[in-house]
């Protein structure tokens, strides 16, 4: 199911961007490096994720596209003059290392404390289960409507054995019979 695409401004738009740029760049240097079988299955996700996010609402289709389609153009470019290269009979280097989308994932888990401990050797940190707010019981109005029948009753055997099952009522049941 779609998440409903958002109008996004400020800060979140500029995070969603930086966002959609760098998924993008990942994604062509794995197309670049031969992981994607067709080019849509590297651009389809781009596409979605800028519709999801409220970017293709915010910026217009056109600039949406610009932005997936820069990086495929930069790796293209460098595919173009491997290319010339070696009809040439030379050899160009790229400009960027081979190992880029690594590295560029390695810097994101070191600046996550919750990921550093991949790279530094540290203990990884431990998950701080959310606290549980427990409700203090409140005693029902049908065990005081009960209470008050079985004193009407008079019958104090009966009133004993009941208030034997009903121990943690017993407080509210009394502040009952003190406020009568």
């Amino acid at each position: 199911m779609k998440r409903p695409a958002t109008i996004l401004d400020g800060q979140a738009l500029e995070d969603a961007i930086w966002l959609l740029e760098t998924r993008a760049l990942i994604r062509a240097y794995l197309v670049y490096e031969y992981q994607f079988e067709h080019l849509a299955d590297a651009i389809d996700p781009l596409q979605e994720f800028a519709e999801q996010s409220g970017l293709v609402a915010a910026l217009g289709q056109d600039e949406v596209q610009r932005l997936i389609a820069a990086p495929f153009a930069r790796f293209c470019n460098i595919v173009a003059a491997e290319v010339q290269d070696e009809l040439a009979g030379t050899e160009s280097e790229p400009d960027m290392p081979s190992d880029y989308a690594s590295q560029l994932v390695r810097s994101w888990e070191l600046a996550d404390p919750r990921d550093r401990w991949n790279w530094t050797g540290e203990m990884p940190p431990v998950q701080q289960p959310a606290a549980i707010e427990k409700t203090p019981y409140r005693t029902p109005q049908s065990t005081l409507d009960a209470f008050e029948y079985l004193v009407a009753l008079g019958d104090q055997e009966g009133l004993a054995a009941w208030l034997l099952n009903h121990p943690d009522d017993a407080p509210a049941l009394f502040k009952s019979v003190e406020a009568a």
